[in-house]
């Protein structure tokens, strides 16, 4: 069924209510992996970037990704409230070096799930819904050397959307790899909201030099937000994946789901159709740029 523009606008305005009505806000925090499932929130704010000067004995040989494959999977998981939403991701997280989950939600179940995989995780909180906590989740098989988070509130409804920094070493390299995990601001009828959090995220991400990997959902359902994000790509020198067809979600007929790369080669894209999210994920690989491999 197609909906036209005012009556999508007026979904969008049910929706705000919607979610106000059955979650709460919670802290500035991020919480970190722990096996015995507890949770330690930190506070570790991307304004200080003190988080791109790292110390030799934060970067240790064991913990490093490998600059030939580094396997990605980008997904809004709709806080995992979708039917089968496990059996999904059970599936596609499979041999996935790194996952950039939007609307995680850290019940026991996703929790079981990336211990079962070996996956380290950290999320930082935007709120609580059914007494768990949901937010951008970055889960991987090694540990960041790094990270830090920002919180950016949605003007109306003031609930925070999240941005998440996560940094990884590679092997045989002195060459960190930087992870930016986004779920942009949705409910605004301009744009001066949604352009000060990806300016808050370029500001933070010029500190960088090597390569590079943003993801996430931008809500990008307008070309006044499209542009924004052309000048974020065209600043940090980011390049975007290359679809020959694709099945990513859409709003008023724009893709809001995005992967951009530096100092990169992709290959392996897929995005997948699914039933478990009101998103399908975006999957693809990465090698390093031999150019920037230094030993």
């Amino acid at each position: 069924m197609k909906y036209s523009i005012k009556n999508q606008w007026f979904i969008f305005y049910l929706s705000c209510i919607g979610l106000t009505a059955c979650v709460s806000s919670t802290p500035y925090e991020i919480s970190s992996h722990h096996p015995d499932h507890s949770i330690t929130p930190t506070e570790q704010s991307c304004k200080n970037t003190r988080i791109f000067k790292l110390e030799n004995n934060q970067l240790t040989q064991h913990e490093r990704l490998d600059p030939n494959k580094i396997s990605i999977l980008n997904w809004n998981v709709y806080k995992g409230s979708g039917d089968s939403w496990d059996t999904d991701f059970k599936l596609l997280s499979q041999d996935r070096d790194i996952l950039i989950m939007q609307e995680a939600r850290l019940d026991d179940t996703l929790h079981q799930m990336l211990d079962d995989q070996g996956f380290h995780w950290d999320l930082t909180s935007a709120f609580r819904y059914h007494n768990s906590q949901v937010g951008v989740m970055t889960a991987s098989k090694i540990k960041p050397v790094s990270l830090c988070s920002v919180h950016s509130k949605e003007p109306y409804i003031r609930l925070p959307k999240t941005l998440l920094v996560s940094l990884y070493q590679l092997a045989d390299s002195s060459e960190i790899l930087l992870v930016a995990n986004i779920h942009s601001i949705n409910f605004t009828f301009g744009t001066e909201a949604y352009a000060k959090q990806l300016q808050t995220l370029q500001e933070i991400l010029q500190h960088h030099n090597g390569p590079m990997i943003v993801a996430g959902d931008f809500n990008s359902w307008s070309d006044g937000r499209m542009d924004f994000i052309g000048q974020l790509e065209q600043n940090l020198s980011l390049n975007s994946l290359q679809y020959k067809s694709h099945n990513r979600t859409k709003i008023f007929g724009k893709a809001i789901d995005h992967i951009f790369y530096r100092d990169l080669t992709p290959y392996e894209l897929t995005t997948p159709l699914v039933t478990s999210s009101d998103h399908n994920p975006i999957l693809v690989s990465f090698s390093v740029n031999r150019n920037n491999q230094q030993p």
